[in-house]
């Protein structure tokens, strides 16, 4: 039974020989040539890809990214003890890093979008978890490499364990002068860096890989304790920062199952904020306003839940506010009517004005040809069939009868048009001609 399963677990049949295995690392950690082209092309693909919150573009770059080859190559030397490969590899690694710092801190330097998306905060708060995902994808990608069956695992494995990401994150640290991005991203780099390595290492003496050097016991006893300290200074405050990061997952989750109980009388929730950091929770009610008890009924309810959490209760609105505001609105619509009726009056007084007026230089002006007239009156009518049809009234009132009388209705009626600059003239004698 156990060899049956042994069988099937064996990669012996599938391995590439140690020859064609080495020569496939040796050849992915030199940046060079099409390497080192494609590499600033997707540091350049990462940083739009953050830049404007697309995953897509992210895994993009990722796939085309060679970052991998060099860590891969410090794993594989240190397991076969070929320390010269080794120093190639840091040498073209950081070759490599330093590349893309430029690349991405010119790009985002330029570029007009300078918010920090989800894609790019994610890549600043490394835990334990991304310790875990670059171990098993660094496992991944060794085993694809000595297999002949190689399939779309080093594919898989350059989206799982992210290298250019956190690269590109810390130029966008770099050109916005945000310094904890910086520091934060490059931890994540770190990380994955050290425990791909680290997976390579590993696989490489479990497969049995044939020493290129035969390094005495001081040799690999000195090895060994630099792997160890390195390893063990990675690996140290990722742990502290995964238990902070279950810490405050694990409040968030506590306080959504108290927000959920919370039910106070003629009130409800319109808002709540946490800040797991600060372990602290912010309520905002609407409705008639939280009594001293009420508050206090909420304190209480977060302690019998274990809620070691500073607890502020705000009102948005109550009820009785927004009655004095329908109170307020209701004397703003009577004064705004009254201010209405008023302008209405004196719009009326001002056009009676005018009319006087206007009538009282009509009569002065008439009277120079007719002293018989003694007063004109002026007035409107409006058809409603006819919207901008308007027919002006004149009413002339005589003391006698004009000297005139045959040509003078007629005279006087034509002056009026010209005079009132108005088509539409109805002119009445009294008494009539």
């Amino acid at each position: 039974m156990l060899s049956h399963l042994a069988k099937h677990f064996s990669l012996a049949h599938e391995q590439e020989s140690p020859q064609t295995i080495h020569d496939n690392i040796l050849s992915g950690i030199v940046f060079r040539g099409t390497n080192l082209w494609i590499l600033m092309v997707a540091i350049l693909m990462a940083s739009v890809g953050l830049n404007v919150n697309s995953t897509a573009v992210i895994i993009g770059a990722m796939l085309i990214s060679p970052l991998m080859g060099p860590i891969i190559g410090m794993g594989y030397g240190l397991g076969t003890y070929d320390f010269d490969l080794v120093r190639q590899a840091i040498k073209n690694y950081l070759f490599a890093l330093v590349i893309g710092l430029i690349v991405s801190t010119l790009y985002f330097s330029v570029s007009p979008l300078n918010e920090a998306h989800s894609e790019l905060l994610a890549r600043t708060t490394p835990t334990i978890y991304d310790v875990l995902i670059a171990f098993f994808g660094g496992l991944a990608g060794f085993i694809a490499i000595v297999s002949r069956n190689k399939g779309n695992v080093i594919t898989g494995v350059a989206i799982a364990t992210a290298l250019m990401p956190p690269l590109c994150t810390a130029g966008y640290g770099l050109a916005s002068q945000q310094f904890n991005f910086v520091s934060g991203a490059l931890y994540l780099l770190a990380i994955n860096t050290v425990f791909i390595a680290l997976a390579a290492l590993v696989t490489t003496r479990l497969f049995g890989q044939p020493l290129i050097q035969q390094a005495d016991i001081a040799q690999k006893r000195k090895a060994n304790r630099y792997v160890t300290f390195i390893v063990a200074l990675t690996l140290v405050p990722s742990i502290f920062l995964g238990i902070s990061f279950i810490r405050q997952d694990q409040f968030q989750r506590e306080v959504k199952e108290f927000v959920n109980q919370i039910k106070v009388e003629n009130n409800y929730l319109l808002k709540y904020d946490v800040q797991p950091a600060r372990r602290q929770i912010n309520l905002i009610f609407g409705g008639v306003g939280l009594s001293e008890a009420q508050q206090q009924q909420l304190q209480q309810l977060a302690q019998s839940r274990g809620l070691a959490a500073k607890l502020t209760i705000q009102q948005g609105f109550s009820f009785s506010q927004l009655g004095d505001i329908n109170h307020q609105t209701e004397l703003l619509r009577k004064e705004v009517s009254h201010l209405r009726e008023d302008f209405s009056k004196l719009q009326q007084t001002s056009a009676n004005t005018v009319t006087v007026n206007l009538a009282h230089n009509l009569l002065t002006e008439l009277q120079v040809f007719y002293p018989e007239i003694s007063s004109v009156e002026l007035g409107q009518i409006s058809e409603s069939s006819r919207l901008q049809s308007v027919t002006q009234f004149v009413i002339i009132r005589t003391q006698s009868p004009l000297l005139k009388p045959t040509p003078s209705h007629s005279l006087i009626h034509a002056w009026l048009k010209q005079r009132l600059k108005q088509e539409q003239v109805v002119v009445v004698f009294n008494p009539p001609l």
